[in-house]
């Protein structure tokens, strides 16, 4: 089957404005922040750099590179046969969380550890308070069950 190469768009306009993954994903700098990613980029039937999506390993590898790339986060691990989530629309929450709270803010996002935020059900992957952290600086406690 020929597939013809599809144009892309440089930006991924369904994400948040302030979303660091709104463009499309550069696997070389990616790979040369997490090297081990290198072993699951491939080219796709349309001939761009992609991963298999539906591998739960290359899906970690691309959090960890997304992670430390954006970031800077050294270490990042979720242990076999727990949730990966995808990293670019977990940061579209802390965003929209954060135009929330500007809404009662004067029209300012509120930064900083003196918003302190709940994350009941935070899982393995820690990965709301991490970006929250990184992109406003804000505190946070996780409780979860397991």
């Amino acid at each position: 089957m020929n597939h013809k190469k599809r144009e892309q768009p440089k930006e991924k306009t369904s994400l948040h404005p302030r979303n660091k993954n709104r463009e499309r994903y550069n696997f070389k700098e990616l790979i040369d922040c997490c090297p081990e990613l290198a072993q699951f980029v491939k080219q796709n039937i349309y001939n761009d750099e992609s991963i298999d999506f539906a591998n739960p390993k290359a899906v970690k590898e691309l959090n960890k590179a997304l992670l430390h790339y954006h970031y800077s986060i050294s270490f990042w691990d979720v242990p076999q046969n727990y949730l990966i989530p995808p990293i670019p629309g977990r940061a579209d929450y802390i965003h929209h969380i954060a135009d929330l709270l500007r809404q009662n803010n004067y029209g300012k996002i509120p930064t900083g550890s003196k918003i302190k935020c709940l994350d009941i059900g935070v899982g393995a992957n820690c990965i709301y308070p991490i970006i929250g952290n990184k992109e406003y600086g804000w505190s946070f406690i996780g409780s979860d069950i397991d």
